[in-house]
């Protein structure tokens, strides 16, 4: 495999092919190109592929490449408020996850591929309604390690989410002003791991305060 070449430095017009894994192609000088997203951070973010061979490894987007729009049937797929009932069917998916691609998982839970920013982290574009952000966090050694959202508004409340997953518990603060965070395990039968559900609040959390932050972590071992 070669370094970045010129094709980084030319103004390719990307289209989406749909597929998780290698989700643009484009044809240029009679040349086909495919772009791989690989097992981040443990492998570069990218690949190019020309004409079927491995080309050129790339840690981020080459500034002059136009990455296409969004179709419509992906941006469908994150058109859905962020309910307990879509938690619950997150948590049980990350429990039976086999693959360790960003793009693969994020295809699991119904979600277009992430995107990954100036500092490296991997944001779902555009994020759930009713979210400022939905990150995955992928663990070098192990892959997907979390799916993280902050609310853009007033969040699911305590008493929705112990109502679906019910009575939580309250973690320990590490700090006078850190948030009150509480937790929920939560396992499905027959898959080989579990899933922590935390809820950070502002506030001391009663059955009607509004949780700010929901964090899906992956665990590696049954409780």
């Amino acid at each position: 495999m070669t370094e970045p070449t010129a094709l980084t430095e030319r103004p390719i017009a990307w289209e989406h092919s749909g597929d998780g894994e290698f989700p643009y192609h484009a044809e240029v000088d009679g040349r086909t190109l495919t772009v791989r997203v690989n097992d981040f951070p443990a492998e570069p973010l990218y690949t190019l592929i020309v004409d079927g061979a491995e080309h050129a490894d790339l840690d981020d987007w080459p500034r002059v490449w136009r990455r296409p729009p969004v179709p419509n049937h992906l941006l469908d797929l994150v058109a859905r408020p962020v309910t307990t009932d879509l938690l619950g069917t997150w948590a049980r998916r990350i429990c039976g996850v086999t693959t360790e691609h960003a793009a693969e998982v994020a295809a699991l839970l119904g979600l277009p591929a992430p995107t990954v920013d100036d500092l490296g982290r991997l944001f779902v574009h555009p994020a759930p309604p009713g979210t400022a952000w939905l990150r995955l966090h992928m663990n070098e050694r192990a892959g997907l390690g979390s799916v993280e959202l902050r609310f853009a508004g007033p969040g699911l409340t305590r008493a929705e989410l112990d109502g679906c997953f019910g009575r939580s518990e309250n973690l320990p603060r590490v700090h006078w002003d850190s948030p009150h965070v509480t937790a929920h395990r939560i396992t499905t039968p027959d898959a080989p791991l579990s899933c922590t559900l935390f809820a950070s609040f502002h506030l001391d959390p009663g059955p009607e305060e509004h949780a700010f932050e929901v964090s899906l972590r992956r665990d590696y071992a049954r409780h």
